[in-house]
């Protein structure tokens, strides 16, 4: 009968801070980093080549994240480039060349920063995600938890207060490596950056 309680209580609260914007996130004292904003930009490297720049604000609950690498996949050369947004709970993946986004819940942020501190949450996000803490490592200056993960499309993520600035990923055959060459934790932002493009349309 107790967990029947619990259940019935926490469920509605989680489902009132997913649908919460970042603003009204932060009123109510949730955080996804300690940190309430910074930039972050990546070499990509390995078995593919590019750039991905991280912009959050809002403690994290605001973001975009750019990528774009390119790499050789079964003998044919390839790009991807990736753009994707986040507001609260809301994650937007945009499509540039149908001028069209995607949208999803980011349930486990939402659901595990609303109980505990952003370090915790952090830490069982990456149980969850099957990862196993394995050291400690320094990078750029910055003592990073080392995990190791044992699937197909990811191998490692190296995580300093909860943001992820290395990361070991596989692609096909493909082995590739982003690792933060520059961090900015005063970084000028424009509020604009994070807005959805006026002309682009929902895809269902």
């Amino acid at each position: 009968m107790k967990g029947a309680f619990y259940t019935f209580f926490l469920f509605p609260m989680l489902i009132f801070s997913q649908e919460q914007t970042s603003q009204e996130l932060v009123d109510s004292g949730l955080k996804k980093y300690s940190r309430e904003k910074g930039s972050i930009t990546y070499e990509i490297s390995g078995d593919a080549s590019g750039e991905e720049v991280f912009t959050f604000d809002r403690f994290g609950w605001r973001s975009l994240r750019k990528r774009s690498m390119r790499f050789e996949l079964y003998g044919s050369e390839r790009s991807q480039v990736m753009h994707e947004t986040s507001d609260g709970g809301s994650i937007y993946r945009l499509n540039h060349a149908d001028s069209t986004y995607r949208k999803r819940v980011d349930f486990r942020w939402t659901r595990h920063a609303a109980q505990v501190a952003p370090l915790q949450a952090s830490e069982a996000i990456l149980f969850e995600l099957g990862g196993v803490y394995n050291s400690d490592s320094v990078l750029l200056g910055k003592t990073c938890q080392v995990w190791i993960f044992d699937s197909k499309s990811l191998a490692q993520m190296w995580v300093w207060e909860g943001l992820v600035l290395k990361r070991i990923s596989k692609l096909g055959e493909n082995n590739i490596l982003t690792v933060a060459a520059e961090i900015d934790l005063e970084p000028v932002i424009d509020p604009a950056i994070f807005e959805l493009p006026e002309i682009y349309q929902l895809k269902e």
